[in-house]
């Protein structure tokens, strides 16, 4: 049977070593390197076949890690681990369909099954994120139909959004990004069009309670 290459990037050191003994005695996998941040990932890409990562990580983070090998290496298999309740977050990882899915709570009783069956090209979600999946599932179909239609917005519109967002007025938005308070509050019009929503105070409430998520948004635009 064919040694499978593991990686580990986790920035807690006691988790990365409590895998790593873990997978190690399962015989079939080797875990070839562990480290504690997303960036030293890139330079093992070609090397491993199993990669494990926090979705939550210094320099660069799991998502972005994720994405990146998703589109240099599709056949590579990945699994996110996570303590993160950030919905948008956890949302925008499954978007990115990772081969598995598992909260850190309980994850050493599940990472062997979720490896094997990650393996026979299979998807495995914990039970603990299955738990959380189902419990948040208004608030995740109603942030996935808010994050569908922000996808609509051009990018001056997002970042006449992100202004909304900081709680900035039509003036100062308009000071900030070089243009007259007319054009702003057009933009507001078409904002608010796109994303149904009446009303000035709603739009303000909607991009303040968002802000996260609209800046992100922007930033990879």
């Amino acid at each position: 049977m064919n040694e499978i290459k593991v990686l580990i990037a986790d920035d807690h050191y006691i988790v990365r070593l409590g895998l790593k003994t873990l997978i190690n005695s399962y015989g079939r996998y080797k875990v070839l390197i562990d480290t504690s941040n997303g960036k030293e990932v890139l330079n093992y890409l070609s090397l491993i076949d199993l990669f494990i990562l926090d979705l939550e990580m210094p320099i660069i983070n799991g998502v972005e890690v994720l994405e990146i090998i998703k589109r240099k290496y599709p056949e590579k298999k990945v699994i996110l681990l996570t303590n993160c309740m950030h919905i948008p977050t956890l949302i925008k990882a499954k978007k990115l369909k990772p081969n598995g899915f598992l909260f850190k709570d309980g994850m050493h009783e599940e990472i062997k099954t979720c490896m094997d069956q990650v393996l026979k090209g299979n998807f495995y979600q914990g039970k603990s994120c299955l738990h959380f999946f189902s419990l948040h599932q208004e608030e995740i179909k109603t942030l996935e139909n808010l994050i569908e239609n922000l996808q609509t917005l051009t990018k001056s519109e997002l970042k006449v959004l992100v202004k909304i967002s900081e709680n900035l007025s039509t003036s100062e938005i308009a000071e900030l990004l070089y243009n007259s308070p007319k054009t702003i509050d057009n933009h507001r019009t078409n904002i608010a069009k796109k994303l149904d929503i009446t009303g000035y105070n709603n739009l303000q409430a909607m991009a303040i309670t968002n802000k996260i998520l609209i800046s992100s948004l922007c930033k990879n635009s």
